[in-house]
């Protein structure tokens, strides 16, 4: 597979902008895996930006499995927390068992550890507080496992403290294992207990205990699940990730804009396809561990390239991420953000033009009612309605040259108007043909302009009302 996603930005203005990461050899893929986060980092750092699954923009109708166990999760804790604050400590136990069931289930879905935390942590006070201290204990070492920072609250009741306290002096230097993580994808995102820990195969020393570990790529399921480490011992993931519904026609399309950005009808058919204004596209080429950014923006409808900038970093430097992301936010995300007045710089510019005047708004489904028309169209139909004068002028002119012509024939040829009479006529004759070659001109020019100009509102009304 060519390409991977980083998912969609949507903007606060209305105007959505698709953002990819592709590879442009197999030896790019783990840095493009790796760039992926970064952009979606750099527009979930930008103000007016709010960050989609690129499912949802493409309407897939089919909810990930984890988002439902997720769901379910999240209402056993509810429960298990009013039972916990009514102390009653039974219904709170098994909800809780229950949530964090769910929560492991759900692990593909898992980007903050907190509330499995927060989980572990309840379920140990309720364990505490039912004079369970083994069990209690356990809660909290996969709570520490999970978050070796946590710490129980400071109003917990004094031989909860006293109880965690224990565990946790126990817990300042924790046994340790390894964690090896393969994707069937090859290069994928590889989150442990909430973290981004790099890209796929990624081997880690983690403390022993349970591990929630989520492996993503964009156009795939992702997986996810609960992971036993052992102390001294590897523990090894073999994650299979299956395609997404309607990603591979996407692929397709990526993988033809990344061999010819410069391609407007490349472009301009992927817009049509995630139904996006705007394109952030992120080539990554591989120079041994050094990667090679090359980011264009790009208008969705024309497909005209907006901007470009480019940078190269090292992506065994441990701040590859945060030099990735800076340099996308700095170049790309800040520029593609609506001018409020005080310039923005060209890419800016470019984007807010794209709406004509007045505010920016959306090319999404429901966002607007009706296309505003294209200026190509309105200067299509002043173009040939002009050339009238020019038309208007040779007919007219060439009245006056069948006069002329008639008038030189019937004088003798000794007057001594002919000549006069002869130069006019030509002169006028002349004339007349102008004003035919400018109107016929001006007529292909303004047809050729409309022939654009409702090209261009086709595209429009087909990124609103796909299929009409």
């Amino acid at each position: 597979m060519l390409s991977s996603w980083a998912g969609a930005a949507w903007a606060g203005d209305g105007l959505v902008t698709v953002t990819f990461a592709a590879p442009l050899d197999s030896g790019a893929a783990r840095a493009a895996a790796l760039v992926a986060p970064a952009i979606r980092d750099a527009f979930t750092a930008a103000d007016g930006f709010r960050v989609i699954d690129l499912e949802a923009l493409l309407d897939e109708v089919d909810a990930p499995p984890a988002a439902a166990r997720l769901t379910e999760a999240r209402r056993q804790k509810d429960k298990a927390d009013l039972a916990l604050s009514m102390v009653d400590l039974l219904v709170a136990a098994d909800a809780y068992a229950a949530a964090l069931v769910g929560f492991e289930q759900g692990a593909a879905g898992i980007t903050d550890i907190a509330e499995v935390v927060d989980a572990y942590d309840k379920q140990a006070i309720t364990f505490t507080l039912s004079g369970e201290s083994s069990s209690a204990k356990a809660a909290w070492e996969r709570a520490l496992a999970l978050d070796p920072g946590f710490r129980v609250a400071a109003d917990v009741a004094p031989r909860v403290k006293r109880a965690f306290d224990d565990v946790a002096r126990a817990w300042k230097r924790p046994p340790m294992g390894q964690l090896t993580v393969y994707a069937t994808s090859g290069a994928a995102e590889v989150w442990v207990d909430g973290v981004l820990r790099g890209a796929a195969p990624l081997t880690l020393d983690v403390p022993a205990g349970r591990h929630l570990v989520r492996v993503y790529r964009e156009g795939y399921r992702a997986w996810g699940g609960a992971v036993d480490v052992k102390k001294g011992a590897e523990a090894t993931v073999q994650s299979s990730l299956k395609p997404t519904t309607g990603f591979a026609r996407l692929d397709e399309l990526v993988g033809r804009l990344a061999r010819n950005p410069d391609a407007p009808a490349n472009a301009v058919e992927l817009a049509r396809f995630v139904k996006s204004d705007r394109m952030m596209l992120v080539l990554v080429q591989a120079d041994g561990p050094v990667a090679a950014l090359r980011g264009l923006l790009i208008d969705g409808v024309s497909g005209r390239v907006l901007g470009r900038g480019q940078k190269s970093i090292s992506v065994d430097d441990e701040f590859f991420a945060r030099d990735a992301t800076s340099f996308l936010r700095q170049r790309f995300v800040l520029e593609s953000r609506p001018d409020d007045g005080g310039g923005g710089g060209a890419a800016a510019a470019a984007v807010g033009s794209l709406d004509g005047e007045g505010g920016a708004r959306s090319r999404l489904p429901g966002d607007i009612e009706r296309v505003e028309t294209p200026g190509l169209v309105i200067a299509g139909w002043v173009v040939t309605g002009l050339a009238a004068l020019p038309i208007g002028a040779g007919i007219g002119l060439g009245i006056t040259t069948m006069n002329q012509q008639e008038a030189f024939r019937s004088r003798a040829q000794t007057d001594a108007d002919v000549s006069e009479i002869k130069s006019a006529w030509l002169f006028t004759a002349v004339g007349a043909d102008a004003g035919y070659v400018v109107g016929a001109a001006m007529v292909t020019a303004g047809a050729v302009m409309l022939v654009n100009g409702y090209a261009e509102q086709a595209a429009l009304q087909d990124v609103i009302e796909p299929g009409t």
